[in-house]
């Protein structure tokens, strides 16, 4: 069936004080168990938003030469940020791992977990956990890292 956008939350199965709370057909609550596994997924990705900032700032040199230029150079080092890029993309790097869990097990105890090949949300979480320990590992494990060509690591 399609999602309408609305979820009844009346009927038998739900008893006095139940959870529901239902805004898109993929983040749907009806019980404690689904509120604290989207809870333990969500908030660690609000977390990796400020990370995901410096993450492109951190690479974009135009952009850092420019800033190198005002006031905000007083307070945050423009010239050397490959130690922050890498400490930022290490914790997205794990956060993906934690995020993921927490929607897998949210969607497999409540029946939903043909999210992952019928919804985009679902797909996109997946392409997301697949390519990222390509872009993380090798700057984590030394062994990856000098197993693989510096051309094809940047490509």
């Amino acid at each position: 069936t399609s999602w309408t956008g609305a979820v009844d939350c009346s009927g038998n199965d739900l008893e006095l004080m139940a959870i529901c709370i239902c805004p898109r057909e993929t983040v749907c609550i009806r019980d404690v168990k689904s509120l604290i596994c989207l809870a333990l997924a969500r908030l660690p990705a609000y977390f990796d938003y400020p990370l995901y900032l410096m993450l492109f700032l951190s690479k974009a040199h135009n952009l850092r030469s420019a800033l190198q230029c005002t006031y905000l150079s007083e307070f945050l080092p423009f010239y050397d940020t490959h130690h922050l890029h890498t400490i930022a993309g290490t914790i997205v790097g794990f956060e993906v791992f934690w995020h993921s869990f927490w929607h897998l097990l949210r969607w497999g105890l409540s029946g939903d977990i043909s999210f992952l090949w019928r919804h985009v949300t679902g797909i996109s979480g997946c392409i997301s956990l697949i390519l990222t320990p390509l872009i993380v590992w090798p700057v984590l494990f030394e062994r990856l890292r000098k197993g693989i060509a510096f051309k094809i690591r940047k490509a």
